[in-house]
């Protein structure tokens, strides 16, 4: 049985055995509750390091995607490595990491990405890593 996780409340456990039955709405709980709760996501990806970032699931993947097909559309990332809805903040992960580069055309309305030097060294690099395993 899986035990649900709990959140203070006024400063006891809420400890309702109906929990997702009757679920408490958003806008309901303390405000300090309602802060906490929507910057928990920007926090976690400002507290994210590289390695973390790097293990994330495809992006390895990702990388040696756009390295063996750079230029590549925006689009044929989808269609070919995840339909991922966190693909973007994948793609906006390597472009900080310098990793890759973004272009949008406006003629097409179309986003290409195009691996950095950087870039080409880290896919080596994994391609080095699963030779070595696979070996």
């Amino acid at each position: 049985m899986q035990v649900p996780r709990t959140v203070p409340l006024d400063g006891k456990l809420d400890d309702r055995k109906n929990v997702y039955k009757e679920p408490i709405r958003f806008e309901d709980l303390p405000e300090e509750l309602q802060h906490y709760l929507s910057d928990r996501s920007r926090r976690k990806k400002d507290e994210r390091n590289t390695a973390q970032i790097l293990e994330g699931k495809h992006v390895l993947t990702l990388i040696l995607y756009i390295d063996a097909m750079s230029p590549v559309l925006k689009s044929d990332i989808y269609n070919n490595v995840s339909r991922s809805g966190g693909m973007v903040e994948k793609i906006e992960d390597l472009v900080e990491l310098g990793l890759v580069k973004v272009y949008c055309t406006a003629r097409t309305n179309s986003q290409i990405l195009v691996i950095t030097e950087k870039g080409k060294l880290v896919a080596g690099l994994i391609r080095e890593i699963v030779g070595t395993v696979e070996s």
